[in-house]
């Protein structure tokens, strides 16, 4: 059986309709809940989810649901991902990805790949992954000086203590602060350090976020 977790109506009944034209059981679940109580019940060969639009289903849930069931495989099937989204979920073992916008022929290959287990990309989302780094992109906006702010605030460091170990006023980093935000387009400092991890301006091993 195939689970469809989507709260978007059409996606779950075009695909639905889709996967039964061509041999497979479905069933479509709109809540957490619903989705484990299935998994529990076993006999679930395949998840399509979009979890941006699943809304009770995170992206952390996720992964922890690949966890508590690594023989079943998970196909992201979603309208948007960005090239950082698609390493994250490969990195938790989720690497079957497809974009609601791809044909029908490349939906079931992707379908008939993550049912054998195989990792598979649909063409538009291989293309995402070779585009450069929309953070290495980013990293062009910021000056010398705003990136190693970047690499200090990721280290742990206050503002007063940035502020000491630079040898600058305090004024002078929070406005390097306030310039690094506005150009990143982020508003906290737990998003600017994955930022830096995910642009390579601070090694990922030295944080377990």
């Amino acid at each position: 059986m195939i689970l469809i977790t989507d709260t978007q109506y059409l996606t779950n009944q075009s695909l639905q309709s889709l996967l039964i034209s061509y041999g497979h059981t479905v069933q479509i679940v709109t809540t957490k809940e619903g989705l484990l109580t299935h998994l529990q019940k076993g006999g679930v060969e395949l998840i399509i989810t979009d979890y941006v639009m699943f809304d009770v289903l995170s992206a952390s849930d996720l992964i922890d649901i690949r966890k508590q069931f690594p023989r079943t495989p998970v196909l992201v099937l979603t309208a948007s991902i960005n090239q950082a989204q698609v390493k994250d979920l490969n990195h938790a073992g989720i690497r079957n990805v497809s974009l609601k916008t791809d044909g029908r022929e490349d939906i079931l290959l992707a379908v008939e790949a993550a049912l054998k287990g195989r990792k598979h990309y649909t063409e538009g989302v291989l293309d995402i992954l070779l585009k450069k780094d929309g953070a290495v992109e980013k990293n062009s906006q910021l000056t010398k000086s705003e990136i190693d702010i970047v690499r200090l605030i990721s280290s742990g460091l206050t503002t007063k203590e940035i502020a000491v170990k630079k040898q600058i006023s305090f004024h002078t980093v929070m406005t390097h602060r306030k310039n690094i935000f506005r150009k990143l387009g982020i508003s906290s400092s737990p998003e600017l350090v994955m930022y830096a991890i995910r642009s390579g301006l601070v090694e990922n091993t030295e944080y377990y976020i």
